[in-house]
């Protein structure tokens, strides 16, 4: 509600000042309307943002009419489930969150605890992955988001092409509420690019309507903290979201020291690289889980807050030997 409420009002003063385009425009809204919007159940409980012409466009245009397309597009999103719900029992029975709940979790070495943030991220994963396939099934149901492929749509953005005259169907798409990229949230190179595989519809809507247009100075970590207030008010998603920026800022330095060549990095680089930004993510999603500020800081605390170190460390070293460092690669390039 709250995402939409913000983005409906963008939507119309950009529309007033025509800041948009004719696939962005809308026309404004009356008072019941806009209710209808807000308070549609496909908002209100399957959780993909989508904007008002998005909404609109699946009354008027109606593509999710064309029933055998979009059963084709219902069955690959229940796909997912054929895995990730027997996985989320799995990790519901072996209950690490549980675990790291408990004080005695504080007597564990560090190897068990990297042990079960790993299977804490694997049942976060399930449970988002799970709800987002029928999340994601309704919406298309109910033809929010569905739009043939010469619109060339986008998660969240909704249609980027006017298609042109005459131009033929070669099938439809939901491309519009299709929130999570599981292979590259899997098998990403980095943080930003796993983050920006994530939730994406929300990611479009903090991108649209928080980080462009705040200063450049705190976009960054401004987005992050927003992000994490959405979330809600527990301490866990504050520590979680907050490293996010610490995290982008060192990678950053390092992906300059490691450029792609060829359309790869260096081997080596990109193996540690990914089990670092793994290890990350796991040591995030217990912040995620946790939720209190104490669970989550004993936790990290038994990890020595490595990862914290480790990309402070980072940014240090480049502000220490900026160019030193960065001749030094390129002569064993």
């Amino acid at each position: 509600m709250t995402l939409r409420v913000i983005g409906l009002s963008y939507e119309i003063s950009d529309s007033r000042q025509k800041l948009v385009d004719k696939l962005k425009e809308i026309e404004e809204p009356t008072p019941f309307e806009a209710f209808n919007y807000l308070y549609s159940y496909t908002g209100l409980f399957t959780g993909p943002y989508y904007s008002y012409r998005t909404y609109v466009d699946a009354h008027v245009l109606q593509f999710h009419a064309q029933a055998p397309h979009v059963l084709d597009l219902v069955k690959d999103k229940l796909m997912t489930l054929r895995w990730s719900v027997p996985l989320l029992i799995l990790m519901n029975i072996i209950a690490p969150v549980k675990i790291l709940q408990s004080e005695d979790s504080g007597d564990y070495n560090i190897v068990v605890l990297f042990l079960l943030s790993a299977l804490a991220f694997v049942f976060l994963r399930m449970r988002i992955y799970s709800a987002w396939a029928v999340a994601e099934t309704i919406c298309i149901i109910s033809g929010i988001g569905v739009y043939d492929h010469s619109y060339h749509s986008k998660p969240g953005i909704g249609p980027t092409k006017e298609p042109e005259v005459g131009e033929t169907a070669h099938g439809f798409d939901a491309s519009t509420i299709d929130n999570l990229d599981i292979p590259h949230v899997e098998h990403s190179d980095g943080f930003r690019s796993g983050m920006r595989a994530w939730n994406r519809t929300v990611q479009f809507w903090l991108a649209h309507f928080v980080y462009k247009r705040s200063s450049k100075k705190i976009r960054m970590p401004w987005t992050m903290f927003i992000s994490a207030f959405w979330h809600g008010v527990h301490p866990g998603y504050f520590l979680s979201f907050l490293t996010v920026p610490l995290c982008t800022a060192a990678e950053d330095v390092m992906f300059k020291r490691f450029p792609v060549n060829d359309g790869k990095r260096n081997p080596t680089f990109d193996f540690v690289w990914r089990f670092i930004r793994t290890r990350g993510f796991e040591m995030m999603a217990c912040g995620f889980l946790l939720l209190t500020w104490t669970d989550t800081i004993r936790l990290w605390r038994n990890q020595y807050f490595w990862l914290h170190f480790l990309m402070v460390g980072i940014l240090v070293f480049d502000k220490i030997y900026p160019k030193a460092a960065q001749n030094t690669f390129k002569k064993d390039d």
